[in-house]
């Protein structure tokens, strides 16, 4: 079994390890790693890491049982490797996990709704929340509850329980697991099961805002930028704004 460093410290940018068991697929080696800092991709909604190993570009990162493993299209001769994180990269998705928690519990404590999926991608990320329509003015009470939670700058932590003592906590998302349950706990505001990396505290999410929301049938799906994707897109805005004012 693979030892999961970053769900231990996702802080920590490059670790060494040692290859255990090397195959050869599709014109590239998939490793399986003694211990690892790198998030497989797309597990519990959030894209895997970026990086290196050895100096090597990892193309692909996913899990495999209870084991992580790496794939890359050179050979990589030596046991032992040092694996290496995209920082930047790394802290962006923190940034949007921690963020949709957040906003998934301000869903959740001002309106009654649950969150039934989510999805982080490079450029954009969403929550879907089975609420069928919500208008400006809500949208406006989650983003001020989200963002005075972020500037209280509360803790974050992480830790796993058993079913029996889970339910004596205020979830807000059920598991089928009996036990080794890992909750994600925003300073008693929010407690969800969750996998993925998330920042220490919510100070480090810097902003909240919604872009987007599109009305389904039973649900809404809201657009939301987090952090430096946050800071990007209202830069960009003003550029348009000073560029508009100059073309007239």
């Amino acid at each position: 079994m693979t030892k999961k460093v970053y769900l231990e410290n996702p802080y920590i940018r490059q670790i060494d390890g040692r290859i255990i068991q090397k195959k050869y697929i599709d014109d590239r080696y998939h490793m399986k790693i003694n211990r690892t800092i790198f998030y497989p991709n797309l597990s519990d909604g959030q894209p895997g890491d970026k990086g290196t190993i050895n100096g090597i570009d990892v193309l692909d990162v996913y899990e495999d049982g209870d084991d992580i493993i790496h794939v890359v299209d050179e050979n990589i001769s030596s046991k032992n490797v040092k694996l290496s994180i995209d920082w930047d990269n790394r802290l962006d998705y923190m940034q949007q996990h921690s963020g949709q928690h957040l906003l998934s519990a301000g869903f959740y404590k001002l309106f009654n709704g649950e969150t039934i999926g989510f999805y982080i991608g490079e450029e954009h990320s969403h929550v879907d929340v089975n609420i069928p329509y919500m208008g400006e003015e809500y949208i406006d009470k989650i983003e001020l509850f989200a963002n005075k939670v972020i500037y209280s700058n509360f803790t974050i932590k992480s830790y796993t329980m058993n079913r029996e003592d889970m339910d004596r906590l205020p979830v807000r998302n059920e598991m089928k697991s009996e036990s080794n349950i890992r909750i994600v706990e925003i300073d008693g505001i929010d407690f969800s099961p969750c996998n993925g990396t998330h920042l220490r505290r919510t100070g480090e999410i810097g902003i909240i805002k919604i872009k987007d929301i599109q009305a389904h049938k039973d649900y809404i799906r809201v657009q939301f930028l987090c952090g430096y994707r946050a800071l990007k897109d209202y830069g960009d805005i003003m550029k348009e704004n000073k560029r508009l004012k100059d073309d007239r």
